[in-house]
């Protein structure tokens, strides 16, 4: 009921037409005003959305009243950036004193460049040697890299501290990253791209993929890894098979082309899983060949690495296979029957299952090697799983006509789960090699790369949880090791919670992020209250009564989660 103050007719009129206005104009969440794939967590929301009506569930969480304004930044880092019209004496007064600088890189070497592959060391390095001699003589297109390098730096070494002072070089990140704009306007790259200014505006989307305050700021950077592909391809990176790059560079320079193609095409991959976009394979012949097998030969430390199994390089090979299983399996125009769904399935289930026994075998041998080299991998293989089945999951009566898409959605959102805690639980850990040798930015900014991964998977189970007809809907619907499973979905469930309560004032997204997975676990565990609590010698009748239960088993297996 709206009352109109007679004093002042005409401007209450007025204010009365506003508030219709207002109260007529519903609020549509921005996750909501862009298309998406079947694949990303918003259609699975709308699911979530369509059997929880009676429990009021949709749109109390996912609108902010102030959405519009919310983004971390209005500007394309394809556009000037706030420093551009500085001086180059100004911008170069920005570097950090050289010893503060020189930890920033090693920041960035210690924890990005090995899962992602952006940089020639030995160019870099030699140049960076240079730059400390004479600073005044260094291009405008290696200052924009080199600023990039140590704005994620600057990330890593105090992720989330705002700037003190206006010298604070540990707090600033934003200016570095402006300071890297800056330099990269100054040069052609838009019409003569050069192996510098791909590698700049991929640590760019990096830099951007961990600092954007609402989810559609990450959907925007799909278009921008699409045209660092087609800019690679300008530059005929796709063509470091051919004769004349092989003469004028070496084997060296190859397997370095390859590398960066290789990561270009990969961000470009992962950036359309993350955002739920179209995933579009380089056309023709672009994907035809090995990417690591491309070339007069490798060098021995390039073979040794590829034996590693290390991400991304274990990825790369595969590339081809994968872009045509995720073409076929999330196009509108193509349905795959469920026997093919299978078929792939198992490929790439196996195809972990040999990263996996890899990976540890060769981290058997060197002790020293990074686990998260690992997480990226399990990650990746699971993401693209998740995508694979993204339509089948979802139909009705899923158990019974297609029990593999359920139980392998399903096994992949726990191990992705058990990935993000085992993440936190080893960098809360003060006394953990990890938590000793790392800045102490590393987890949130790794977490906040994997958070669209991680959404999902929290997302994904919960839709398992709600659906009445599923086995893990309830304890009374659960049987023989569902009972257990079911409970140990809860606690991992939990502990994702705390984790997104506690990362929820980073930005407005994981504010959302919690307040949606907190109210969902609250619906699933109010339905969990009349089960009845097991006593130890109980359990161990459930555990063993799995070894005769279906193929659930395996799917909800503990030791599976963060393995195969």
């Amino acid at each position: 009921m709206l009352v109109l103050d007679v004093d002042n007719p005409s401007s209450n009129a007025t204010g009365s037409c506003h508030l219709k206005l207002e109260s007529e104009t519903k609020l549509v969440p921005l996750y909501k005003q862009a298309y998406h794939s079947g694949f990303h967590w918003s259609v699975l929301v709308e699911n979530i959305e369509s059997l929880l009506k009676h429990h009021r569930w949709a749109g109390i969480h996912h609108v902010h009243p102030n959405q519009e304004q919310l983004f971390s930044s209005t500007e394309s880092f394809l556009a000037n950036s706030p420093s551009s019209n500085a001086t180059r004496r100004t911008l170069l007064s920005y570097v950090p004193p050289r010893d503060m600088a020189e930890t920033f890189i090693q920041h960035y070497l210690n924890v990005i460049e090995p899962s992602h592959q952006i940089l020639h060391l030995p160019s870099f390095k030699y140049e960076l040697v240079a730059f400390w001699d004479r600073p005044s003589t260094m291009s405008d297109g290696w200052l924009a890299l080199f600023f990039a390098v140590l704005a994620l730096g600057c990330q890593l070494h105090h992720p989330c501290q705002p700037a003190s002072e206006e010298n604070d070089f540990e707090a600033v990140p934003s200016r570095l990253f402006d300071a890297a704009q800056a330099f990269l306007h100054r040069t052609s790259f838009m019409i003569r791209p050069d192996l510098t200014s791909i590698r700049t505006l991929c640590l760019f989307v990096i830099c951007r993929q961990t600092r954007g305050a609402v989810c559609i700021e990450l959907t925007a950077l799909w278009p921008v890894t699409g045209l660092i592909v087609r800019l690679a391809i300008t530059l005929g990176l796709h063509l470091t098979h051919s004769t004349q790059y092989a003469q004028r560079g070496g084997a060296d320079d190859t397997t370095s082309r390859n590398r960066l193609w290789a990561a270009v095409i990969l961000l470009d991959l992962r950036q359309a899983l993350a955002a739920g976009m179209p995933v579009i394979p380089p056309s023709g012949n672009l994907l035809t060949e090995n990417l690591l097998g491309i070339g007069p030969g490798l060098s021995d430390e390039a073979a040794t690495q590829q034996k590693e199994y290390l991400f991304p390089l274990a990825i790369y090979n595969y590339l081809p296979q994968i872009f045509k299983i995720l073409e076929l399996a999330t196009s509108p125009q193509i349905t795959l029957c469920y026997s093919v769904v299978v078929k792939y399935d198992q490929q790439i289930k196996a195809l972990l299952n040999h990263f996996h026994n890899a990976f540890f075998a060769a981290c058997a041998q060197n002790p020293d090697t990074d686990p998260f080299q690992w997480t990226m991998t399990n990650i990746f293989i699971r993401r693209v799983l998740l995508a694979l089945h993204s339509r089948l999951y979802r139909e009705p009566d899923v158990l019974s006509r297609y029990p593999v898409s359920y139980w392998s959605s399903l096994e992949c959102s726990l191990a992705i789960l058990s990935a993000q805690r085992d993440l936190w639980d080893t960098d809360g850990d003060p006394g953990s090699e990890s938590s000793c040798k790392n800045p102490p930015g590393r987890t949130p900014f790794i977490a906040r790369l994997l958070q669209q991964d991680f959404f999902l998977a929290a997302i994904t189970v919960c839709f398992h949880l709600v659906q009445a007809e599923s086995p893990l809907s309830s304890p009374e619907s659960s049987q023989g090791c569902q009972v257990r499973a079911r409970k140990t979905i809860l606690e991992l469930l939990g502990s994702c919670r705390g984790i997104w309560e506690r990362e929820q004032d980073v930005s407005v997204c994981h504010g959302t992020a919690f307040s949606m997975i907190d109210s969902l676990l609250r619906i699933v565990e109010r339905g969990s209250d009349g089960g009845k609590e097991e006593s130890p010698d109980e359990e161990d009748m459930v555990l063993d009564q799995c070894m005769f239960d279906s193929e659930c088993c395996g799917a909800l297996s503990l030791a599976q989660w963060g393995g195969t």
